[in-house]
């Protein structure tokens, strides 16, 4: 069993708001967000007035548009209570997944009922009268804002693992200030989103066999009128002892779309699967033409050498290699970028 980013799309998603006030849960539909790497520790400080938040180093891999649809019939009976349903489509090379957010207004309250994603459900309905979805709080919501829920409850399946959890939910609205993100020539007034969510997990008559943590911050401009972040950041903690995972897993946004207009660019935006097996996966949501790929072992020395490569989406080569750690290198005349490919 292997959880990575079991809550992903749990907690946050599209929020407008005017000044300091968060005034609705959901964005624009179509909404598209760049999916990014970071190279500079991403510190998130205190909440508060006048902060100011600087974001850089930021490198894309891929994309993911949100939309909103209806719920079907069998989602309204799966999930009681559902009145909209946020369906996500990431995007990663030629790699398309998607995932489902099942949510709840009644009257300006917005809750979670449910999440459906690659091989795993949870269903937040383990009370009565959906007492056990996951409630963020009645919008608009104006800073300092905070709300508790200390009942979740529900079902989850995921793999061939099922059974029962429980935990809670903090929504704060908890800092407004200034955002700054260098490469994509955004500086701009925010107010930010934090939630904190911890359940406990139960697996057949065994209890609390582990937990899981995730904590989000979203930051939204009161200017935009599109509903949609600027930048997001998820971090997931999962430890299952019982199933040997021990996990931490950080995923970040940029709330418009990758800078990828320039053969430089697409360069920045190349990511390289890991770990390797009999073939070396590079993947690109850009084209690069006459691409120069040169693979290195640890002491410098060359292993493969090829030119005049047109990569485009996902491009495989096929090459063998030792069990190890290499770097390879994928550049044109526009520049070049270098990668740690690991074959295990």
């Amino acid at each position: 069993m292997k959880i990575k980013l079991l809550l992903l799309l749990l907690i946050t998603t599209a929020i407008s708001f005017a000044q300091n006030q968060i005034n609705s849960f959901y964005g624009t539909s179509g909404f598209i967000s760049s999916a990014v790497t970071s190279a500079n520790p991403i510190n998130h400080g205190a909440g508060g007035t006048a902060q100011n938040w600087t974001f850089s180093g930021l490198t894309p891999y891929g994309n993911t548009t949100y939309t909103y649809v209806a719920p079907t019939a069998n989602e309204s009976s799966t999930y009681p209570g559902t009145t909209s349903v946020i369906v996500s489509s990431s995007t990663q090379g030629s790699t398309t997944t998607e995932g489902r957010m099942f949510t709840k207004a009644a009257g300006a309250t917005i809750s979670i009922t449910g999440l459906s994603a690659s091989g795993l459900t949870i269903n937040l309905n383990g009370g009565t009268n959906g007492s056990g979805n996951a409630t963020l709080g009645a919008f608009p919501m104006v800073y300092p804002f905070t709300n508790t829920d200390s009942s979740l409850s529900g079902t989850y399946n995921y793999t061939t693992y099922s059974g029962t959890f429980s935990g809670n939910m903090t929504t704060t609205v908890d800092g407004y200030g200034v955002l700054n993100l260098p490469q994509y020539g955004y500086t701009g007034n925010v107010t930010r989103l934090k939630t904190v969510l911890t359940i406990s997990l139960n697996y057949l008559f065994l209890t609390d066999i582990g937990t899981i943590t995730q904590t989000s911050y979203s930051y939204y401009a009161p200017s935009d009128t599109s509903n949609n972040f600027k930048f997001r950041s998820v971090n997931t903690t999962a430890v299952v002892d019982l199933a040997g995972i021990n996990q931490n897993d950080t995923t970040l946004e940029v709330g418009f779309a990758a800078i990828l207009g320039t053969s430089t660019n697409a360069l920045q935006s190349v990511w390289i699967k890991n770990p390797v097996e009999n073939t070396i996966e590079i993947n690109t949501p850009t084209a690069i033409e006459n691409a120069k790929i040169n693979i290195t072992d640890m002491l410098g020395k060359t292993i493969y050498q090829s030119q005049n490569n047109s990569i485009d989406g996902t491009f495989e080569l096929p090459i063998s290699l030792t069990k190890g750690i290499y770097l390879i290198t994928i550049g044109n005349d526009n520049g070049s970028i270098t990668k740690k490919i690991v074959k295990s």
